[in-house]
């Protein structure tokens, strides 16, 4: 399960509207594993954004920097997001294609025009990659306001 804060799915869903028509993407820092908390959102270049709309490479100076940041601390990379801007959230070939990182979270946002021709998402998704099925499968998300007014699970 992905767990991520109404302020950092607004933010990202603002930067994927602020890319479109080519694809936004940025690293996604929290903890946990089973349950994975993003603490961070950190914004990143697409370095193929004049390359059409259906890619994005995302800028290597930010992953080593967040890499660097983040030694000795309990906090790691847990994924990236980027946006899709036919308004799908759902992974593309081309992703499969590019994923190399099974342990990685793959946070899509579909971005669309609205009537007015405005960018605006319309869907966001989480996914991993299974290597071996040479797929990816859903990971549920789900907000940290909510989850934080749920009563505790106590196995029976």
């Amino acid at each position: 399960m992905l767990v991520l804060s109404a302020t950092q799915m607004a933010s990202i869903a603002a930067a994927a509207e602020a890319a479109w028509p080519a694809e936004g993407c940025g690293l996604l820092i929290g903890r946990g594993r089973r349950v994975i908390t993003v603490t961070r959102v950190v914004p990143a270049g697409n370095l193929l954004k004049t390359e059409g709309n259906d890619r994005f490479e995302l800028d290597p100076a930010v992953r080593f920097a967040a890499e660097r940041s983040l030694r000795g601390t309990q906090e790691r990379v847990i994924g990236h997001w980027h946006s899709h801007p036919d308004g799908s959230a759902h992974p593309s070939a081309t992703d499969l294609a590019q994923a190399w990182e099974p342990d990685l979270i793959w946070l899509i946002v579909g971005t669309a025009a609205d009537a007015d021709g405005r960018p605006q998402a319309v869907q966001m998704r989480a996914h991993r990659l299974d290597r071996a099925a040479g797929r990816m499968f859903p990971v549920r998300m789900e907000m940290a306001e909510k989850r934080a007014c749920q009563d505790p699970v106590f196995p029976t």
